[in-house]
């Protein structure tokens, strides 16, 4: 897989949300661009917001629904609504977890599991995958990164780890910044998912562009 951009839309207002995605899909183009309907946007909007961004941009549309109970449902729903990827919490109870994967099947999709807030992420990624997974997600929250004074970078050996024992993709998330992708492309992480380093910066653009190029400058 060439190695991928994630922008994290984390949104309340679908009109900023598309139009930023508009820019975004037309400056750098869809092949290294995913485009994620963030949890705030789907609160807001629901799978109205997964229908338009699919439509207005033409990317692979993640919806991260951070599914934890009816799997099946849940991914269906957005899956229909033209969401290719899907994301369940590792957190979430096993037949949640299959649910969503018999779903992602029958539609021809994706599941991604979020690692979120999981004691033992590791051992779970390798359950998930053993289960079906097809995007592992290493994820910081926003609120353990404001506690703990901690981003998704400053767990770089976990991640090793990680890569070691799962063959399946990697996405990693949690206050990256520019100058970090080239250590996890580094160690073979195949999604790096940007939220506020893009959104709330001052040219969003500019800021995607320049992920992009790190991405391919750190292709080996």
């Amino acid at each position: 897989m060439k190695p991928v951009l994630q922008v994290a839309l984390d949104f309340t207002d679908l009109y900023d949300a598309l139009e930023l995605a508009t820019k975004l899909s037309s400056s750098v183009g869809k092949e290294n661009l995913w485009i994620e309907a963030g949890t705030p946007l789907i609160k807001s909007w629901g799978r109205v917001a997964v229908k338009l961004l699919k439509e207005f941009t033409g990317c692979t549309v993640v919806a991260d629904t951070k599914t934890m109970d009816t799997g099946g449902l849940e991914a269906e729903l957005f899956y229909r609504a033209g969401a290719d990827v899907v994301t369940i919490l590792g957190l979430a109870d096993d037949s949640t977890v299959k649910e969503a994967i018999g779903k992602a099947r029958e539609y021809n999709k994706l599941v991604a599991i979020d690692l979120i807030n999981h004691p033992n992420p590791i051992n779970r990624a390798v359950e998930v995958v053993e289960s079906g997974a097809d995007i592992v997600i290493y994820h910081v929250g926003i609120d353990v990164q404001k506690k703990r004074g901690l981003s998704v970078t400053d767990m770089i050996n976990e991640l090793i780890e990680l890569r070691k024992r799962i063959q399946n993709r990697i996405a990693v998330a949690g206050g990256i910044k520019h100058g970090d992708t080239r250590r996890f492309l580094d160690i073979g992480i195949d999604i790096i998912i940007v939220g506020s380093a893009i959104t709330k910066s001052d040219n969003p653009v500019e800021a995607t562009k320049r992920f992009i190029e790190e991405l391919l400058s750190s292709k080996p």
